[in-house]
């Protein structure tokens, strides 16, 4: 199947890290991004359930006369004491141990990164329960796009973070599952957001 994957528009809170927290949303989904993606032909649309995602969601789904399915699965990681701080504020040493390997470096109380890569496994796997899937799009955040790419595609994180995938950054993978039962593809496209 062919999955495209959106990461939210802005909220303004680009010098924040916000996992779990919901903070308050601007007005509107800029028209720029609706513009952009005005063209594609999806028949399903699944998002976290963050507002900052169910915004842009809604926002993509209405001209298409779609429903949006909001799916925790699709959350962004839980960032325990870290979430919804000011990235100033952070310990850097931690920050940077975190990005370095985030197994052996959680934020404190916050998601394991193993169960984050189970989550998103769990919700790549459920995209397949159809014989025959409709063709969707996942509108989320910035770390389970990246963790598609490095589940799908075997890209190594510290890769993926290198990645600029800015707010309103699309992403097109081609998933096959094997008989196996393991999801593998390839990145197709990666279309950066008109500023």
């Amino acid at each position: 199947m062919i999955l495209d994957l959106v990461r939210h528009a802005s909220n303004d809170r680009d010098a924040f890290l916000d996992g779990i927290v919901d903070p308050p949303q601007l007005p509107r989904v800029p028209q720029s991004l609706l513009e952009t993606y005005q063209s594609q032909h999806w028949e399903r649309v699944i998002s976290s359930p963050r507002l900052r995602a169910l915004h842009t969601a809604m926002a993509l789904a209405a001209p298409r006369g779609l429903e949006v399915e909001p799916d925790e699965e699709w959350a962004e990681l839980d960032f325990g004491d870290w979430d919804g701080q000011s990235l100033q504020d952070l310990p850097e040493q931690a920050l940077a141990a975190f990005h370095a390997d985030p197994h052996a470096n959680p934020p404190p109380n916050g998601e394991t990164w193993g169960h984050f890569e189970r989550r998103i496994a769990r919700a790549l796997d459920r995209l397949f329960d159809d014989d025959e899937p409709l063709d969707t799009v996942v509108i989320s955040h910035g770390g389970p796009l990246r963790m598609v790419l490095s589940q799908v595609c075997g890209l190594p994180m510290s890769l993926c973070w290198s990645l600029r995938i800015d707010h309103g950054t699309r992403l097109r993978v081609w998933l096959e599952r094997n008989s196996e039962g393991r999801i593998w593809g390839e990145l197709l496209e990666l279309q950066q957001p008109i500023p």
